[in-house]
C-alpha cells in the first residue's frame, strides 16, 4: 500500500523541474507511505547540481539509460511496507535489464502463484508482490493485467524498445489513480491534491464535479473536483508514448450479469452455495497474507461477521477484531459484535465514540479528505482506532451488500425499474403532482421525492439516482445559482451506467459503477491511508464477484433473510442476533449530533463552498424541521470545509 507519483515528458527529456514536482507530490502523500520512499530518474539528470537534495540520495534514487531525444519519465513512490518490508521491496522497482520500472499502490494477492510461474525466467530479487508485476509484464506485456488478482493502481515505465508508460487500475476500483495531461506532460498520482501540490497542475475548480457531488454525494469517475484532472476508471488502463495517449477498459462486469430470467432448480441453488463457499474461502485466505499485524473491522452486521467466521479458522493466533460503539443504543451494534467475537474467540477491541470525540476529530477528518464525500467519518474513526492499537492491515466487509444484494432497493430492483419506466413516461407536471401527493401521504423518507425529477429517462440510471442520489435537479440549480439549460449541459449524472434494465440487474450494476467505486471504496482508501492503514475488501475479489453476479436474481433473493446466499455459504453459523434483525448501516448518530451542532455548522456552510446562501439556509431549515435527511446539510458543510482547506493550502 503506497502513494505513487510520476511525470512522462511527451516532448523530450525530463528536467529538474519535473524531479522537483514528483518529490513534492510524494511529500504530499507521506501518510500513504511512511516507511520508505524511492525515485527513478534518467541517467542524464543524475548528479545534476540543479536537482533537489533528495534526488541526490543514492540509497533511494535509481536511474535508467534515457534516449537522447526522449520522451522520458520521472517516477516515485512512498511505501507502506506490508509484504517484504526490507529495502529489497523499495519502489520504483526495475527488472534485471532496467528496461521496465514499476510503482505500485495496493496488493497482488496471487503474487506467490505468479512468482512460481515466472521462476523459469530467472531468480527473483525480492519477496514482494510488486516484483511479480514487473516480471509478469516482461513475459506477457499488458496482458499481465488479466492475471493479477488483487487491488492495485500502478504505473509502469518501459524504456525500450520505445519509451512508454502504462497506468492501470484494478477491476473494481479499490485503489485510486489520477492523471492530468498538459501540452508536454502526463502527470499522475494517487491523490488529486498531490497532483496539485506538484505545482504543474492548475487548481481550477470543476463546476461539473460540484453538480455531480450535489446530485450523488460523491464525484463520479472520471471526473474530479479539479478541472482537467481525471480519475482512471475501474478496470481501465492508459498507455502513453510520444504524443499518443490512449485509454481502454480491460475488464467490465456487465457481460457477467444474466440478461434474461432462467429457470432455477434446487440443484442450481445447491451448486451456487457450494461455488460461493469455495470462492469466499479462497478470497479470505488470499487476503490474510501479510507481514504486519492484521485485523477485521467488526461492525456487528452480516458482512463483517461473515469475514470473521471465514478468517478465524485460518490464523494461528486469535484474530483481532475492532468495533466502534456509540452511546446511542439505536445506532450501536456493539452487542452483536461482541456475540460474534465470543463465537469465534477473537481478540476483540471495542472503542466507544461520543459526539465530543467526533467534534474534536472533524478538523483532521476534513484535512484527510481528498475529494468531497457525504460519508467517510465512520471509516476514519475505525482506521484511527486500528492504528492506535498497532494494526496496519484490516479486512472490511465493504462490497457485501453490492455482491449479495443486501440493500433493500436491490432486492426490489425489478419492481423499482418497472415503476421507474411507468413514472418516466408521465409528463413533467404529472410527475410533480405525484411527488406532491406522495409527500402529503408521508410514505417516503425525508426529501426522497425531490429526486423524482431524475425519472425523465427510462433507464436504470434514472431509477438509481432517484434511490441513491442526494439532491434533486431543482435543488442543485438553486444551490449553484444556475438554470436548467446550464445543468442539462453537463449531461446525465451517471453517463457510464447501464442503459438496459436487465430484469432488475441494471440497478445492481449501477451500484457497482457508482456508490461502490466512487464513495465506499474511495472513502476506505483515503480514510484508511490517512492513518497509514491498509483496508482490504475480500468480498470484491473479482472471481467471487463474477461468480455471484452471474447467478440468476432468484438465487440471490431466495429466503426471507437478506443475503441468504452469503449466510448459506458460510462455514459456521452466525449468532442469530447478527442476521435476525433489521439492517443497520455503519453510521454514527449524525442526525442527533448535527442538530446539536447546527448553529455553528450552519454558519460555516453559509460562509463558504461557493453556494447560494439563501438556498443553503433552506436546506438547513429543512433538516432541522425533519423534512430533509442529515446527509444534505452535511454535504453542504463538506463543500464549505473543502473550500476553506483548499484556500489554506494555496496560501
Amino acid at each position: 500500500m503506497c502513494g505513487i507519483a510520476g511525470i512522462l515528458r511527451l516532448d523530450g527529456r525530463p528536467t529538474a523541474e519535473d524531479v522537483a514536482a514528483v518529490l513534492a507530490m510524494l511529500d504530499a502523500q507521506t501518510h500513504r507511505g511512511p516507511d520508505d520512499w524511492g525515485l527513478l530518474l534518467p541517467s542524464s539528470l543524475a548528479g545534476t547540481r540543479s536537482l533537489p537534495p533528495a534526488a541526490q540520495d543514492r540509497d533511494h534514487v535509481s536511474t535508467y539509460a534515457d534516449h537522447e531525444a526522449g520522451p522520458g519519465a520521472v517516477m516515485g513512490a512512498r511505501r507502506l511496507a506490508i509484504i517484504d518490508r526490507s529495502p529489497r521491496g523499495r519502489m520504483p522497482m526495475g527488472d534485471v535489464a532496467g528496461r521496465r520500472w514499476v510503482t505500485h499502490n495496493g496488493e497482488i494477492y496471487n503474487y506467490r502463484e505468479l512468482r512460481d510461474e515466472l521462476r523459469g525466467d530467472g531468480p527473483f530479487r525480492s519477496d514482494s508482490d510488486t516484483e511479480a508485476i514487473v516480471r509478469g509484464h516482461a513475459r506477457w506485456g499488458d496482458l499481465v493485467l488479466e492475471r493479477l488478482r488483487g487491488m492495485f493502481a500502478f504505473a509502469l515505465y518501459e524504456t525500450w524498445p520505445r519509451p512508454r508508460v502504462v497506468l492501470a487500475r484494478d477491476r473494481l476500483g479499490i485503489k485510486p489513480l489520477y492523471y492530468h495531461r498538459s501540452g508536454e506532460r502526463l502527470v499522475w498520482a494517487s491523490e488529486v491534491r498531490a497532483l496539485v501540490a506538484g505545482g504543474l497542475v492548475p487548481d481550477a475548480p470543476s463546476l461539473e464535479a460540484r453538480v455531480r457531488f450535489l446530485e450523488l454525494g460523491s464525484v463520479p469517475a472520471p471526473l474530479t473536483t479539479v478541472a482537467g484532472v481525471m480519475a482512471l476508471e475501474a478496470g481501465s488502463m492508459l498507455t502513453a508514448e510520444a504524443e499518443r495517449i490512449s485509454r481502454r477498459r480491460y475488464w467490465d462486469l456487465g457481460p457477467f450479469a444474466p440478461t434474461r430470467r432462467a429457470r432455477v432448480t434446487a440443484g442450481d441453488r445447491r451448486d451456487a452455495v457450494a461455488a460461493t463457499r469455495a470462492a469466499l474461502r479462497e478470497s479470505v485466505r488470499l487476503h490474510l497474507v501479510s507481514d504486519v499485524p492484521l485485523g477485521v473491522f467488526l461492525s456487528g452486521g452480516v458482512d463483517s461477521s461473515a469475514l470473521v467466521s471465514l478468517a478465524a479458522p485460518l490464523v494461528e493466533r486469535p484474530l483481532t477484531t475492532l468495533s466502534i460503539a456509540f452511546d446511542e443504543a439505536g445506532y450501536s451494534e456493539a452487542e452483536p459484535a461482541r456475540a460474534v467475537a465470543r463465537r469465534f474467540a477473537t481478540d476483540h477491541r471495542e472503542i466507544t465514540v461520543g459526539p465530543q470525540d467526533v467534534w474534536d476529530a472533524l478538523p483532521a477528518f476534513f484535512r484527510a479528505m481528498d475529494e468531497p464525500t457525504a460519508d467517510g467519518v465512520n471509516t476514519y474513526l475505525v482506521a484511527e482506532a486500528a492504528r492506535r492499537l498497532g494494526v496496519t492491515v484490516v479486512l472490511s466487509g465493504t462490497g457485501g451488500d453490492e455482491v449479495f444484494w443486501g440493500y433493500r432497493h436491490l432486492r426490489r430492483a425489478a419492481l423499482l425499474e418497472s415503476a421507474g419506466r411507468a413514472v418516466s413516461a408521465l409528463p413533467g407536471l404529472a410527475r410533480a403532482g405525484l411527488a406532491r401527493a406522495t409527500r402529503a401521504a408521508r410514505r417516503t423518507p425525508p426529501g426522497a421525492l425531490d429526486r423524482l425529477d431524475h425519472l425523465d429517462v427510462s433507464s436504470p440510471a434514472g431509477v438509481y439516482v432517484m434511490v441513491r442520489g442526494l439532491f434533486g435537479r431543482a435543488q442543485v440549480q438553486e444551490l449553484l445559482g444556475i438554470g436548467p439549460a446550464e445543468l442539462a449541459a453537463h449531461g446525465p449524472p451517471l453517463p457510464g451506467a447501464p442503459r438496459a434494465h436487465l430484469g432488475g440487474q441494471g440497478l445492481a450494476l449501477a451500484e457497482f459503477a457508482h456508490y461502490l467505486q466512487n464513495q465506499l471504496l474511495k472513502d476506505a482508501d483515503v480514510m484508511g491511508m490517512a492513518h497509514s492503514v491498509e483496508v482490504r475488501v475480500p468480498f470484491l475479489d473479482h472471481r467471487l464477484v463474477e461468480g455471484v453476479v452471474g447467478l440468476p436474481p432468484r438465487i440471490k433473493l431466495e429466503g426471507a433473510a437478506p443475503k441468504s446466499l452469503l449466510l448459506a455459504a458460510l462455514d459456521g453459523p452466525l449468532p442469530r442476533e447478527v442476521w435476525d434483525r433489521p439492517k443497520m448501516g455503519f453510521t454514527p448518530p449524525f442526525s442527533t449530533w448535527l442538530r446539536a451542532w447546527a448553529r455553528d455548522l450552519r454558519a460555516e456552510s453559509l460562509a463558504g463552498g461557493g453556494l447560494v446562501p439563501a438556498a443553503v439556509g433552506r436546506v438547513w431549515d429543512g433538516f432541522e424541521a425533519g423534512r430533509l435527511h442529515w446527509s444534505r446539510a452535511w454535504a453542504l458543510l463538506v463543500l464549505a470545509r473543502q473550500a476553506r482547506t483548499r484556500g489554506s493550502a494555496a496560501a
